[in-house]
């Protein structure tokens, strides 16, 4: 029996991945969290939707929380939110006493964000009187159990549109004799998707900062590689003949699949945002490759650039242009990423904050 699209989404192993996950990428998205603490603090955001948000490598979670945003995260794979806040809430420096986000004075309603929360005999304290620490790295308290807030979200960032592939292409596949059956029947779901069920809750026209880091970037990996699994499953892997063969229409399903995934995931942004709100988003543009590191572009990005700009104008005036270039190192292949800053454009094609400013 094939596995099925929300069993794929599936970590397994998942507290070891997310450790180690935290270890090898938390300093590398150190940049991406000084962005995005420096658009928060420039817009004083009330309400926040942190989509891809993942282990919160990229989040700079105890800000928000001490600015007392009402913040909403949003991942698809289930697990890593909640594993992403244990990791994140207590901090300890070397030879340090340990704080928690949650517990530090000034959090407003620290019981909301912990149900197990008692305030501290000391008011200097950085930890509430059922701190249990657990050993190892990053810190943890055993005692944490999550409240009411943040808000947390499992669902679909493009708005359903790869969720909704990713359960249909089994059913499309079923019959398939040849790979060049299974592209045209993948190619002719992922055009055909015009209207899709949205997991996402979050209230329309609310959210005063949106934040997509590195997000659209993996667009281009799935759900391309649950199909070409799948397919693998029905009809073997693909010879070297086939793969020759079908290289063109294998690079048109991924563009189809990438172009459509970066589109209803603009729709969904805009539809989240605030009149006022902006948005904050990064991803590759250039990948090298070593010794020499030889860049090229990553594919697709011009045709991703050109969907945003239908969406969103850009503003360069909260992160300069010269300061939304950061080498991004987190395996092999360093990669040049780009933070962009991403106000909505009105019904008629321009912004309203460049309209008041006219």
């Amino acid at each position: 029996m094939s596995v099925t699209w929300d069993e794929y989404i599936q970590v397994p192993d998942a507290r070891r991945q997310f450790n180690q996950c935290h270890r090898v990428y938390r300093e590398a998205f150190a940049r991406q969290r000084t962005n995005i603490e420096r658009v928060f603090d420039h817009t004083r955001a009330k309400t926040v939707a942190c989509l891809g948000a993942g282990i919160l490598n990229d989040i700079p979670y105890a800000r928000m929380i001490k600015a007392g945003a009402e913040i909403h995260l949003v991942d698809w794979v289930p697990g890593t939110l909640q594993a992403g806040i244990e990791m994140s809430i207590v901090q300890k420096e070397s030879g340090a006493q340990p704080s928690c986000i949650y517990c530090e004075s000034g959090v407003s309603c620290p019981q909301e964000y912990c149900r197990h929360y008692r305030e501290a005999a000391s008011s200097d304290a950085t930890v509430c009187d059922r701190y249990d620490p657990i050993p190892g790295s990053p810190p943890r308290c055993g005692a944490f159990e999550p409240g009411s807030r943040p808000s947390i979200h499992c669902a679909d960032v493009t708005g359903g549109y790869a969720s909704t592939f990713g359960r249909q292409i089994l059913n499309r596949l079923r019959g398939a004799r040849s790979w060049k059956q299974a592209f045209e029947r993948a190619a002719d779901l992922a055009g055909s998707i015009k209207r899709h069920p949205s997991e996402l809750t979050i209230p329309a026209g609310g959210i005063e900062l949106v934040t997509s880091s590195m997000v659209v970037s993996q667009f281009d990996h799935e759900p391309y590689e649950y199909f070409s699994r799948r397919a693998a499953d029905l009809l073997g892997p693909p010879s070297a003949r086939d793969e020759k063969r079908l290289r063109p229409v294998m690079q048109a399903l991924r563009a189809t699949l990438l172009a459509c995934q970066v589109d209803w995931h603009c729709r969904l942004i805009r539809r989240l945002l605030a009149p006022r709100g902006v948005c904050y988003l990064s991803f590759e543009l250039f990948h090298a490759v070593p010794p020499g590191e030889r860049w090229f572009l990553v594919a697709g990005v011009s045709k991703v650039l050109e969907i945003i700009g239908r969406h969103f104008l850009f503003n360069f005036d909260i992160i300069p242009e010269h300061e939304s270039v950061t080498r991004f190192h987190a395996g092999a292949e360093p990669s040049l990423a780009f933070s962009f800053v991403l106000e909505a454009k009105d019904f008629q094609g321009h912004s309203p904050a460049v309209e008041r400013s006219t």
